[in-house]
């Protein structure tokens, strides 16, 4: 097949049309960056997804991290245009079993070898307000299900190999109980609970739906899944589908969008035994200390124990004024909030520690391949974003930083955080993480899509979180104009008084540094005014 001048040019037209319309933008240049024009780790998923489906084009993910312009990327997607040609389409999802993924297996071994192991499981509460129709909705969810393998999905394990495979009978599993007149503390006390009975992994469904009538016009509707089979990115998947579904609309056009997960799963294990182990072993190599101890970064605060006691945590809805300069901070400082706020944390922790070179933990979103990027799964992975901080500049240049660090971690995170700790640092037990660290991730409230037509209202409804895992972990979630700080640790680590003096610090560095960017940060946070982090 031969080409010519004008079918790279066509290329070049739609590379650039897919990032206007991504960035919703229709000012971005070809020789514009796309970081710098406001892009962002998980805009970029969308962009090489979109590449991929309209254009038949896989762009090597650490390469299109490191374009310096979108011309660029137009030259990489021309130059693999040529061999795109005899790729095949990704399969639909169906019902495939194959070899678990590599963080399936990692989760299922170690809760079969500790049964004590935390238990991985995600929920969403919405309060849903006017006419709402239980069996329309258990059809609605059996609908969804059948489009979805992996929520038809169960797990095996042998000879330290675990598998998985699709049941095509799996039904939802939905329930509904009448709360009318239970006040509303007794009701969230029993949510709690409910949220955290565990699955038994070897019988599908693994995830739930419960429906708790509140009165005649109002209900809570409950949904828990297994993090095997799904993750926050999964959620925004499955409402979107099931408020189609109970609407009685076509289902969301999911073309070349959502091959099988088990599929994926084979495709990860190959990467991984053909190389790409050792790549992503060196590239973390250069970032993490070479003594794992290093990596469990604890606060002034942390009290050490021999065990985890006390689950604990905080909720501070902020104030709008701190919402509204986080946003306009980031137009300024071309970046987004995941970024912005996740400098504001790595500049305290360097205040309160001393340390010059700091790690964070937080999540990647890995769906890098634009086949899967509509699958319902556990896609995501940890990685650890790591930064020098040097207090004495500004915090626009650490925010710089800090989007390269995240940006190196996007396109290092294809697998699994566990797997590639032991890489590095073969001494690490095989198991669950033990060691204690600082996780920080901004989102969306997952799911916020959620919608049952003409009539009917739905809103988040909260529930106080516990911790399940060692550290301090810490979210600032949008919801709207508005966001949320939520903080959960255990009291055998940190007390509840230094947790809340740290979130405290928290926001006010989220009001200093967002709004004087250009001055040193040293002048901003004043250690006296901060001594909290110091515990």
């Amino acid at each position: 097949m031969t080409r010519d001048a004008g079918d790279d040019q066509t290329i070049r037209v739609r590379v650039l049309d897919i990032h206007r319309s991504v960035l919703e933008d229709e000012s971005v240049l070809a020789e514009d960056n796309f970081y710098d024009m406001g892009g962002d780790s998980l805009l970029s998923l969308q962009v090489l997804g979109r590449i991929e489906r309209e254009l038949g084009v896989k762009v090597p993910p650490r390469t299109f991290f490191t374009a310096e312009s979108i011309a660029d990327v137009a030259d990489l997607v021309a130059a693999a245009a040529e061999n795109a040609a005899g790729d095949d389409a990704p399969r639909p999802a169906g019902d495939h079993a194959g070899r678990a993924s590599m963080a399936q297996e990692w989760a299922l071994l170690s809760s079969l070898r500790d049964p004590q192991a935390p238990i991985l499981q995600f929920h969403a509460v919405f309060r849903v307000s006017g006419p709402f129709d239980t069996q329309r909705l258990e059809a609605a969810l059996n609908r969804v299900a059948e489009r979805h393998g992996s929520l038809r999905t169960s797990f095996t394990a042998a000879d330290g190999v675990a598998r998985q495979a699709v049941d095509p009978g799996a039904r939802a599993d939905l329930a509904v109980m009448d709360y009318r007149g239970v006040p509303d503390a007794e009701v969230d006390e029993f949510l709690r609970g409910f949220v955290r009975e565990p699955f038994d992994r070897s019988r599908a469904p693994l995830w739930r739906t419960l429906v708790v009538r509140r009165d005649e016009a109002e209900a809570l509707l409950v949904f828990v899944f297994d993090h095997m089979i799904a993750d926050g990115w999964s959620l925004d998947t499955f409402v979107e589908d099931l408020s189609a579904a109970y609407r009685g609309a076509e289902l969301p056009d999911r073309a070349g969008q959502s091959g099988a997960y088990a599929d994926w799963a084979a495709g990860q294990w190959e990467s991984w035994q053909d190389g790409r182990a050792e790549e992503l072993a060196d590239y973390w190599r250069s970032q993490l200390s070479a003594d794992p101890a290093e990596f469990a970064l604890r606060l002034p605060g942390y009290r050490g124990t021999e065990g985890l006691s006390k689950p604990a945590s905080l909720v501070w809805d902020l104030d709008p004024a701190t919402a509204r300069g986080l946003r306009t901070a980031c137009q300024d400082l071309r970046a987004t909030p995941y970024c912005v706020s996740m400098s504001v944390v790595k500049a305290l922790v360097a205040l309160a520690t001393g340390q010059g070179r700091v790690t964070l933990l937080t999540t990647n979103a890995n769906r890098l391949d634009g086949a899967y990027q509509s699958t319902v799964g556990w896609f995501a992975n940890g990685v650890f974003p790591t930064t020098d901080v040097e207090l004495s500049g500004t915090f626009r240049d650490l925010v710089s930083a800090v989007r390269a660090s995240i940006l190196g971690a996007t396109a290092h995170g294809d697998m699994p955080a566990m797997f590639v700790r032991r890489r590095i640092w073969p001494e690490l037990p095989a198991g669950f993480r033990k060691d204690p660290g600082v996780y920080f991730m901004y989102n969306d409230v997952w799911g916020g899509g959620l919608g049952f037509g003409e009539g009917v209202t739905v809103s988040t409804h909260h529930l106080t979180e516990d911790a399940d895992s060692p550290g301090l972990h810490m979210w600032l979630l949008r919801e709207g104009e508005g966001l949320r700080l939520q903080a959960l640790h255990y009291e055998s680590e940190y007390a509840p008084e230094y947790v809340k003096g740290f979130a405290g610090c928290l926001v006010k560095a989220l009001d200093l540094l967002t709004g004087q960017p250009d001055r040193p940060m040293s002048e901003l946070l004043d250690p006296a005014e901060f001594a909290a982090v110091r515990g």
